[in-house]
């Protein structure tokens, strides 16, 4: 199957983009960096770099770029790895059970406003992964990756991001013959 150019982006695809899906994309820079001068900076850059690369992006990959691309500019901004001591990080696979999916889910089903505040409270890595595995369903290796980390940092400070996450926005209540989570 041959591409075109009209499979391809321009210029205007982005900044129509950028315009119609504002919120969200603002929202994701917020989530990471915490800070709303260093977003709107890490807003123009995607912007900026989305118009320069434009057509080497095919439309229908155009958001997940778009979000890429901010991902890389707030790590770049953030560093939340930065000084990162990964012993502290690594735990033997005994030292933690893996995270419960349904925790997970309860997590990003609650309004979104919330789900940043809870975000803001965390330490800027296990944040990073957090949004990155959870949000964005990057996999633990592509995570660790985009955040130059091990595999096993990365996903014990996604396991401590969901827990915290947990105990910050749910109580664990019976629930017929087991517990459930109830938000707080």
């Amino acid at each position: 199957m041959r591409s075109n150019a009209s499979d391809r982006c321009t210029e205007q695809d982005y900044r129509n983009l950028f315009a119609t899906s504002a919120e969200e994309l603002r929202w994701l820079g917020y989530t990471l960096t915490g800070d709303d001068s260093l977003s709107e900076k890490v807003m123009d850059a995607a912007l900026e770099q989305s118009l320069k690369g434009a057509s080497r992006v095919f439309r229908e990959w155009m958001l997940s770029w778009a979000r890429r691309l901010i991902i890389r500019f707030c790590i770049g901004a953030v560093q939340p790895a930065a000084g990162l001591n990964q012993s502290t990080y690594r735990k033997s696979p005994a030292d933690f059970a893996t995270v419960d999916a349904e925790d997970v889910s309860a997590i990003l089903d609650l309004p979104s406003d919330r789900l940043q505040e809870k975000l803001l409270e965390l330490d800027p890595l296990p944040r990073f992964v957090f949004a990155l595995r959870a949000i964005e369903e990057y996999s633990r290796r592509d995570t660790a990756l985009l955040l130059d980390i091990d595999d096993r940092t990365c996903e014990f400070a996604y396991w401590r991001a969901a827990q915290a996450l947990r105990f910050k926005l749910f109580e664990v209540r019976p629930f017929g013959s087991g517990m459930a989570l109830v938000a707080v």
